[in-house]
């Protein structure tokens, strides 16, 4: 399908201009910690990989497509942990797509007998690239309806490639967490011939406590039943974005419900959303899916958006175990899991 320039106009027009240069964002955003905060990479699991996919807005022609790969190894250390992230984000027909890597590095201390902290930091290289040879200009269309293959418009440009600079840190115990991570520290620019156009700074605050109703272990395994509350705010330019969730675990299953957009802590109104959420872990897999119910009259006109996580982790309780039982001196403090 090819789209006028029109059409794309129309298509952005319910955004402000900077409202463009926004990052991706995941519902599911315990299965992709390490996009919020470098931070958490290693906080959880000894290793960990999750692939996750987003179609946001499906009615609209060419829907917001994001696919995405993290992970992090904890080293032999215990203090220091690697992480990976890799994300593609595509926009409408006309190809708007933006692609990012990143390489992080965590360290991770005990504060106390029950508290620690973690300071991570991201270097990641992006690029940004809009596909012209899928849009048709004022000057191609002729009056009997046909096309031309040729615009006078210029309609190409080079892809835009930037490096990004991203830091945060995450004090938690075992059963609560608070994390602040600053993205974008360098304002990068991605404007296409443009260097007045830049990437925001983004601020992202988040927190929760983990209520644990009850808990056992079972052959060497963990099984719990638990309430969990959080809160996220994101902040970057003028653009504010606020989620309050409640999740509740029942070993293997977990259920979430995240509201997007409160009053005061959020701006735009066409993102205000009711979010439902079902994972289930099957050994050292795990699989969540959300779909976001809109609230707004654009969001329903245009749908909402599916969301799909499968996440490997590995964390091996046996070593745990014997190391506790054994008296040997292991002050490891997992962070709370959903």
């Amino acid at each position: 399908m090819r789209l006028t320039f029109i059409q794309i106009l129309c298509l952005f027009s319910w955004l402000p201009f900077t409202g463009i240069a926004q990052d991706l964002h995941f519902t599911q955003q315990y299965a992709n910690r390490v996009h919020l905060n470098p931070a958490y990479a290693g906080l959880h699991a000894d290793y960990n990989g999750t692939v996750s996919y987003r179609n946001q807005w499906p009615k609209l022609p060419g829907a917001f497509v994001t696919n995405q790969f993290s992970g992090y190894y904890r080293l032999r250390n215990q203090h220091s942990s690697v992480g990976l992230v890799v994300s593609n984000d595509k926009a409408g027909e006309g190809g708007l797509a933006k692609f990012q890597v990143g390489g992080q590095y965590a360290y991770q201390s005990i504060l106390s007998e029950k508290l620690a902290f973690s300071l991570g930091m991201q270097l990641s290289y992006g690029s940004q690239r809009l596909d012209y040879s899928r849009l048709t200009f004022g000057d191609q269309l002729n009056d009997d309806g046909t096309t031309n293959l040729n615009s006078q418009e210029l309609n190409f440009y080079d892809p835009v490639r930037y490096a990004s600079v991203s830091t945060g840190a995450v004090v938690y115990d075992n059963n609560f967490w608070v994390s602040l991570a600053g993205h974008h520290l360098n304002r990068p620019v991605i404007g296409f011939n443009d260097a007045s156009a830049y990437l925001p700074g983004k601020i992202i605050f988040n927190g929760g406590y983990k209520f644990a109703l009850k808990t056992y272990y079972y052959l060497n395994k963990p099984y719990e039943w638990s309430i969990t509350p959080s809160l996220t705010y994101t902040q970057q330019g003028p653009f504010k974005k606020s989620d309050i969730a409640l999740y509740t675990t029942y070993t293997p299953f977990t259920f979430g419900l995240l509201y997007r957009g409160l009053p005061f802590l959020s701006n735009y109104a066409y993102d205000q959303s009711v979010s439902l959420l079902a994972g289930i872990v099957v050994d050292s897999w795990r699989i969540g899916y959300s779909y976001d119910i809109p609230l707004s009259p654009f969001g329903t006109h245009n749908g909402g958006a599916h969301e799909i996580s499968l996440s490997f982790e590995k964390i091996d309780y046996n070593k745990i175990f014997k190391k506790r039982v054994s008296g040997k001196n292991y002050k490891r403090i997992a962070l709370p899991s959903i």
